[in-house]
């Protein structure tokens, strides 16, 4: 059993819909498919979430968009006398949805998390039924009725004790007539059936979940570059391919900017010890990246991952000074505004971490200043070198800020594994910065057991 997740520009279009399906075919083994909404439609229905209270005619403008984009995949899949009434009456209830919270004047959360769910609802009708009329011996089911979360809308939680009971019983029994389950990725639900969501990115997260689930042997995530590369290649173009990596290396990728793999991936397949393979749909027979349960190839650096969007808050208070209890009092400002902490640096007086959500920024700041002195730094990058060992390597951090030495460096952060060494710069510095460090640590001759040119 295999599970294979691809990703929105993994199905895009027509043409990348007939690969995906082709890819299914020749993989001839039982499979589960977990498929993306469309390219930018979930950043559509963002949009139109973010007009439905102001500007009503945006919306179903949009709206209206997204119709004529699936109609138009339906029928150069020549599919569309199947699909187009299902379109058609999608669409119809949509425009009421967005109509109806207009009228209210608010979009609730769980509004949302049923508007962001058409994107995955409609490709996976769409797929699905390309998928039976190409010979595929498939059948389809709505995510949302087999992973199983609470009713924390947008960002749910998942019950994996009830979403493993729920696939057991109502996934594993439907390949005694079929080959390959298809389902969406990214929708959830209750368990009264109410749809929730996992999160952006979250198609990843629910191929995990149905991986570990069903005990498979691969979880392939399908993207469109050949796996994970040294750092981002629209930054740096000679990127090179890492050929495998553990599982606390992609996850602090993962979680420090690496935008090819969800952060949340790789959990559930930790728990069952699960091979995770990252792919490219659009070139099948390269190799990609191994993700494994063991330690690869220790004391090397292997990528360079970073994060935009950054604030550093500065927290300065005497009362810190051989007291107890101060840092849970800061930390339950930020658990009581349900804003995550990324990076922490403390000092005898003093404590330095970074948010990348800045919607209770105002909130937190004015509690924090009851009892210290604040500062506050926004638009600033976190930068982050990831490898086994490299706390321990000696030569590594001297390259490393040997390089960046005319860069103003905000705070900087050896994770509490050996695995990460983080700093924060202003973002305008972001990219002669990753440039630098890519240029000092990728640029030479490489171990060819790590890494590996990419076939341009």
């Amino acid at each position: 059993m295999i599970v294979m997740k691809f990703g929105g520009t993994s199905v895009k279009n027509a043409e990348a819909i007939r690969n995906v399906i082709n890819i299914a075919k020749n993989r001839n083994t039982k499979s589960v498919v977990v498929v993306s909404a469309f390219a930018t439609v979930t950043n559509s229905l963002v949009k139109i979430i973010d007009s439905l209270k102001n500007d009503v005619n945006f919306a179903l403008e949009e709206i209206n968009k997204l119709q004529i984009l699936h109609q138009n995949v339906a029928n150069d899949l020549d599919i569309s006398s199947e699909v187009n009434e299902f379109i058609s009456l999608e669409f119809e209830r949509f425009k009421m949805l967005a109509t109806a919270i207009n009228i209210i004047g608010e979009v609730s959360n769980k509004s949302k998390d049923l508007i962001l769910s058409y994107g995955e609802r409609l490709s996976l009708k769409i797929i699905s039924i390309y998928a039976k009329n190409s010979g595929l011996n498939s059948k389809f089911v709505n995510s949302s009725e087999i992973i199983i979360t609470d009713d924390s809308f947008t960002e749910a939680e998942v019950d994996f004790e009830a979403t493993e009971t729920v696939i057991k019983f109502k996934v594993l029994p439907i390949f005694n007539d079929f080959d390959v389950l298809i389902c969406g990725g990214f929708i959830a639900g209750t368990i009264d059936g109410i749809i929730t969501t996992l999160g952006r990115g979250g198609s990843d997260y629910s191929a995990g979940i149905i991986a570990a689930a069903l005990e498979a042997e691969l979880l392939d995530i399908y993207t469109d570059v050949d796996g994970i590369l040294t750092t981002d290649p629209n930054l740096i173009k000679n990127a090179k391919l890492i050929k495998k990596l553990s599982y606390i290396e992609a996850s602090e990728l993962a979680y420090f900017g690496a935008k090819v793999l969800h952060p949340k991936t790789i959990f559930p397949a930790v728990k069952k010890n699960i091979e995770v393979r990252v792919l490219n749909s659009f070139n099948p027979h390269c190799d990609g990246t191994r993700i494994i349960g063991i330690k690869t190839n220790q004391n090397a650096l292997k990528a360079i991952a970073f994060r935009k969007g950054i604030t550093v808050i500065n927290i300065t208070s005497n009362r810190m000074l051989g007291a107890y209890g101060f840092l849970s009092k800061v930390f339950e400002v930020f658990k009581k505004h349900e804003t995550s902490v990324d990076l922490v640096s403390t000092s005898e007086v003093s404590v330095s971490l970074t948010i990348d959500n800045k919607f209770n920024a105002d909130k937190i700041i004015q509690e924090l200043s009851e009892f210290s002195s604040i500062e506050f730094f926004d638009n600033k990058a976190i930068i982050s070198v990831i490898g086994e060992g490299i706390r321990n390597t000696s030569g590594i951090s001297a390259r490393f800020f040997g390089i960046l030495k005319d860069i103003n460096i905000y705070m900087v952060s050896m994770g509490a594994s050996e695995i990460n060494l983080s700093i924060v710069v202003d973002e305008d510095n972001l990219k002669n910065a990753v440039v630098l460090l890519h240029d000092e640590f990728f640029s030479n001759e490489l171990d060819s057991s790590i890494f590996e040119e990419i076939k341009r």
